[in-house]
């Protein structure tokens, strides 16, 4: 099996680059190998014959345009029309995957969509051939990007305006920006009104695509041609699309790495025409804004773009590939992007990815700084490099360099959440960012932003920016979907812009199948913070390999996982999380499709990993040739016939297969190693013990507003809620002994606040248990009480005369008197 290299977006971002690429900065040139005639400047004039179409619109080619990929296997061919309207089309192997389709943008003083006077480019496309390595502070192995394209310049001209179409083609790839976009009537600032930009697919084209959200979290969804032609709507990018031969991705490049002077843009369906159209994105509605923390504002779309004249947009860009393996492989996002500035990133060592710690989603409460140090105890004892603090560290404000005193003494960093309404201008990140590295905080987890205008789009950027000046690395949350940046900004270690785990706690959202969309779609253009859980949710559906394959399927250089540092130490897969990393050697797709299943191998140093995920019920055979000779253990995660999580483990070979038998939405998860590795983990408070009786609460006689709820830790992944506040609100149980006598209770419960429970047995005896803490309302915990119970039936009815008691996982009762 051949194996294709792809960097996380984290390693691609720390680079040495051979030069910058036009378009992106200045540089300088290479000696050339042979010398070369000098290019030519030509006249572009139309074909004399028509060779295409647009609808019913003839079309004659300017082939003096014609631009093809290094390996000449993707042709880029443009066209016009009488009306001096510009096309394009793309060829992949001689097939056309992107049918004629317009170009053009339109000024208050220009329209370039139509009426061009004057073409003129050179004789030849330039070859831009660099590469660019990860940094030696990252110890990654034989990593390398190569930027390897053919440029042309095409100079449009109407009356005394003019701009430039910048094309390039890559072996895997094409793309194209308008640039030095001039009115020609001397003004500082123009105003953009639309853009007639396109891409048409051909007939019998799959895509997958979602709708449109300001914080790029939604469902994706596949649609036949057919039903893309009758739908009419907006999705963000990135686009997938499948043409029964080739499979290609959507989206832009470079919005924020250089001067910002356009906008984030979206892609436009009409009902009748298979036409995917660029148009302005949305931004934050002054009417509906909000000074909340943890509020949304409202949104509108963007109707006209005011900038610099002379602006340049960014790259539109159409990865193209022969098989998903090569789509998810594909570097040409983020080779659109300018290396980085090596002043601004003297030094990066400071730049690490790595695991996270992170309470808030589990239910620890973010104002508790004894949650937080809990949490930087667990990522110390696990080998996990940071603890992040959600909203509501400011309540302990006055002790966030205490605490990173003491988890930076543990070998632990401290990252601080923070809203965008406080990082509007650069003064006011400048204030933050600095006192935050004073403190010894590492990095920020920006959240919020909800735009896809200028001025949001330079709030990132500068948020990049001042971080590596106070070196503190950036992650986005509530954002636009990553196009390249972190090639420039390699502090920039992730991005939200996915529908995650964090839904999950409100809802079953996102669907099993969209999580099977994201390795297709969301995480080819940039590290995805999905955050995962790794520790199955009931209510979703999804096996415990399904949810434990995540880590590995789903990239991102700094991996947020949900789980509390309550529940992770009793967890089978913790020895795979702790010794996983999150920045990759090397990362191959092994197989898959959107929405119905992925493969994915990742190597770190002599360690490989295999994540696997399905819709329905498969077998997954992965041949191990990539493996060095020699034998090899594997450690396998894999789906028990409950639906747990189990583990085997299996010597293996280059020469062997791996069978992965995987269950309706189930999945497995493998370390193959020569290393050692110690799997074991602390047994679970709610364990079941030999000598008792044991009774699920879900499963007793629940009255009043007592009701049942899915508990991710519990026995069964259920427990029952809102017992107590008034002894109507309870749960009783029928447990049955053989003599009578005194016996030993078990009750297990979740809390994350002092509660307490009163027993009443056989509506006679009553007994109280006080002073009951937790870990928080998902990890089960457990009490024992001693109860008389008569020999054969009795009742046992679990409330709280006054406030409530613990959610209730389950009961139990020794066999024997005590």
């Amino acid at each position: 099996m051949k194996l294709f290299k792809r960097i996380t977006a984290f390693a691609l971002a720390l680079v040495m680059g051979a030069g910058v690429l036009a378009g992106c900065g200045d540089t300088e040139e290479e000696e050339p190998n042979e010398p070369q005639e000098p290019k030519v400047e030509i006249t572009v004039a139309r074909a004399s014959s028509s060779k295409n179409k647009y609808g019913d619109v003839k079309l004659y080619e300017l082939e003096e345009l014609e631009t093809s990929s290094p390996d000449g296997n993707i042709v880029a061919r443009f066209w016009q029309n009488e009306s001096g309207g510009l096309f394009y089309t793309v060829e992949s192997d001689g097939e056309e995957v992107i049918e004629p389709s317009r170009l053009g943008i339109t000024l208050t003083s220009c329209d370039f969509s139509t009426g061009i006077d004057t073409i003129t480019s050179y004789d030849r496309a330039d070859e831009i051939d660099d590469e660019y390595e990860t940094a030696l502070t990252i110890s990654l192995e034989d990593v390398s990007c190569r930027d390897h394209c053919m440029e042309r310049q095409v100079y449009l001209t109407k009356g005394d305006a003019s701009l430039t179409l910048l094309v390039r083609v890559y072996d895997d790839g094409f793309a194209y920006r308008y640039a030095d976009v001039n009115s020609g009537d001397g003004k500082e600032s123009v105003f953009v009104m639309s853009e007639v930009s396109e891409i048409n697919l051909p007939e019998g084209t799959t895509t997958f695509a979602g709708g449109y959200s300001a914080t790029y979290e939604f469902d994706y969804i596949e649609r036949t041609y057919d039903e893309l032609v009758n739908h009419s709507g907006t999705f963000n990018t990135p686009v997938t699309a499948y043409t029964g031969d080739k499979w290609m991705l959507f989206s832009e490049s470079d919005v924020y790495a250089n001067e910002i002077n356009y906008v984030k843009s979206v892609l436009d369906t009409s009902s009748g025409s298979a036409a995917l159209k660029w148009q302005f994105g949305f931004d934050r509605d002054p009417a509906n804004e909000v000074t909340d923390d943890l509020a949304s504002p409202g949104h509108i779309r963007i109707t006209e773009v005011r900038t610099s004249n002379g602006f340049t947009t960014p790259w539109r860009v159409a990865i193209i590939a022969d098989n998903v393996t090569e789509l998810a492989a594909s570097d040409v996002i983020d080779s659109l992007c300018p290396p980085m500035d090596e002043e601004l990133f003297e030094s990066t060592d400071w730049i690490q990815p790595g695991k996270v710690s992170w309470s808030w989603w589990s239910g620890g409460d973010q104002a508790n700084y004894d949650v937080q140090v809990d949490h930087v105890d667990f990522s110390a004892e696990n080998g996990w490099e940071y603890c992040c603090l959600d909203a509501g560290w400011p309540a302990f404000e006055d002790r966030i360099a205490e605490l990173c005193d003491y988890a930076a003494d543990k070998g632990v960093g401290i990252i601080l959440w923070v809203n965008y309404l406080h990082l509007k201008t650069p003064e006011e990140i400048e204030e933050l960012f600095s006192q935050w590295h004073e403190w010894g905080v590492v990095g920020v987890k920006t959240d919020y932003f909800e735009s896809d205008d200028i001025d949001v789009l330079e709030v990132m950027k500068n948020c990049a920016e001042i971080g590596a000046k106070y070196e503190l690395m950036i992650y986005y949350h509530g954002c636009i979907n990553p196009c390249g940046e972190t090639r420039t900004y390699p502090n920039i270690m992730s991005s939200e812009a996915v529908l995650g785990e964090e839904f999950r706690k409100w809802s079953t959202s996102p669907t099993p199948e969209n999580c099977l969309m994201y390795p297709f779609t969301r995480n080819i253009v940039g590290s995805m913070d999905y955050t995962p859980s790794c520790i199955a949710i009931t209510k979703t559906g999804e096996s415990a390999g399904f949810s434990i394959a995540k880590s590995i399927v789903y990239e991102s250089a700094l991996q947020h996982f949900a789980s509390s540092a309550y529940a992770f130490p009793y967890f089978l897969g913790l020895p795979l999380i702790s010794r996983m990393p999150t920045a990759w050697d090397e990362s191959v797709m092994i197989d898959g499709y959107p929405g119905d299943y992925v493969t994915y191998m990742r190597r770190s140093g002599e360690d490989y990993y295999i994540g696997a995920m399905t819709l329905e019920a498969r077998t997954e055979t992965v041949s191990l040739d990539f493996l060095p000779d020699g034998e090899f253990t594997a450690y396998i995660y894999y789906d028990d016939e409950n639906r747990e999580l189990a583990l085997m483990e299996q010597t293996v070979t280059n020469a062997d297969e791996l069978t992965l038998d995987m269950p309706d939405i189930g999945g497995a998860a493998v370390l193959i190693t020569q290393g050692d590795y110690d799997t074991s983990v602390e047994e679970a408070p709610n364990a079941k013990l030999e000598g008792y009786t044991y009774y699920e609460c879900e499963d007793g006689t629940l009255s009043g507003a007592a009701s049942v709820s899915d508990g991710m830790m519990c026995s069964g992944g259920k427990k029952v809620g809102y017992v107590g506040n008034g002894s109507f609100n309870s749960v009783t149980h029928t447990v049955t002994v053989d003599e009578a006598g005194e016996y030993e209770l078990l009750v297990y419960y979740c809390t994350g606040e002092e509660r307490g429970i009163n027993i009443v047995v056989n509506d006679t005896d009553r007994y109280e248990m006080t002073g009951l803490s937790g870990a928080g309302f998902d990890m089960p915990d457990a009490a024992s009480i001693t109860i008389s119970l008569n020999a054969g039936e009795n009742t046992i009815k679990l409330t709280r005369n006054s406030g409530y008691a613990p959610d209730l996982d389950m009961i139990a009762v020794s066999d024997e008197p005590v």
